[in-house]
Order: C-alpha cells, then structure tokens, then sequence
C-alpha cells in the first residue's frame, strides 16, 4: 500500500486539504436544488379562452381537445390537470 501513496503525480509535495480549499472554495448551491415554483399551480385555465386553453394544452404537451376533456373531468385548476395528467 506504501506504493500507491502519490497516484497524483505530486512526488514528495502533498498539498494540504486546507490549503487547497481556501484557495479553491466551494459554492453553495443548496439554494438552486429547491423546485422552482413560479405560482402556475394556482391558476385556473379559462376554458373559454381559446389562446389559455392553446397555451395550456402546449405546456402539457397535449391536445386542446384532450386539455378540454380533462377541464370537464376535473375541472380547470392547473394543480388538478397537472394530477389528473401525471405530470
């Protein structure tokens, strides 16, 4: 095991841990790992506005026929399409 010490090419000048992070610090990123919530859950879809329902039936990849199905079976709230859909 005593052979496999410098598998990094350093020689006899290991550098310190320490060393190494106060020059090279590590971001936090635990803020950009949260979901981004933009508040379209809770909308409701105005089904009988032809450009909210084209848009909405685009954002769930769906047809609008599809979309105003699923509106009539669980009505027009963002957050129960996205359920119903699954997505």
């Amino acid at each position: 095991m005593e052979d496999n010490k410098d598998n990094f090419g350093f020689g006899g000048n290991i550098p310190d841990p320490d060393e190494i992070m106060e020059r090279y610090p590590i971001e936090d990123d635990s803020d950009t790992l949260e979901p981004f919530d933009d508040g379209s859950e809770h909308r409701e879809i105005n089904a009988d506005d032809p450009v909210d329902v084209a848009y909405w039936a685009k954002e769930f990849q769906i047809s609008v026929d599809d979309l105003k199905a699923a509106i009539v079976l669980n009505g027009s709230s963002v957050r129960e399409i996205k359920k119903y859909l699954s997505v």
